[in-house]
């Protein structure tokens, strides 16, 4: 600091030897700091009014993207509850689904037993007439025979020339 004021010889002030020189840089200092509070200063206010009008509106963009933020989780959740109920409808219509088809099926398998029965009854039905059909040509069969061996036991040869001369009579009349 002594380097600073110090002057050609020592005057015991603090001030330099030559008071113009002095006076010179006051008056230096002074225009300068005049223009850098003329140009400068203005320069500075407005780089800082700049600074805190971009922070500002920063600010004022991060709150709104605040608010787009929550109205958008808002409505994800109005869509995942959405989605959720969604969800517990189209399994409530599967169940209903899949109870109405096993009730058709149920109602089908019936249907078809039921009609399975029904053709095994008529089947039986027919088998037993069949069988009853067969039974009634064997028993005619034998009774024939029976009555044919009865009747040739019992007509002697006029009776049956007879039988046959009427059984022609009768077929030419017709």
């Amino acid at each position: 600091m002594n380097l600073i004021f110090a002057a050609e010889g020592p005057n015991g002030a603090w001030l330099p030897a030559d008071i113009l020189e002095f006076y010179w840089s006051a008056g230096a200092f002074f225009i300068v700091l005049a223009l850098l509070l003329w140009k400068v200063l203005p320069m500075a206010k407005a780089g800082l009014a700049a600074r805190s009008d971009g922070i500002r509106e920063d600010l004022v963009a991060a709150d709104r993207a605040r608010v787009g933020a929550e109205a958008e989780l808002t409505e994800l959740k109005s869509k995942l509850g959405d989605a959720e109920a969604e969800s517990a409808r189209i399994t409530a219509e599967a169940h209903e689904t899949a109870a109405r088809l096993k009730a058709e099926m149920i109602a089908r398998a019936d249907a078809d037993a039921e009609a399975a029965r029904a053709r095994a009854h008529e089947d039986v039905g027919s088998s037993t007439a069949q069988a009853a059909g067969d039974v009634q040509t064997v028993v005619a069969g034998q009774a024939v025979q029976a009555a044919e061996s009865v009747i040739k036991a019992n007509l002697d040869d006029q009776t049956h020339t007879d039988l046959i001369e009427r059984y022609i009579q009768q077929v030419n009349a017709s």
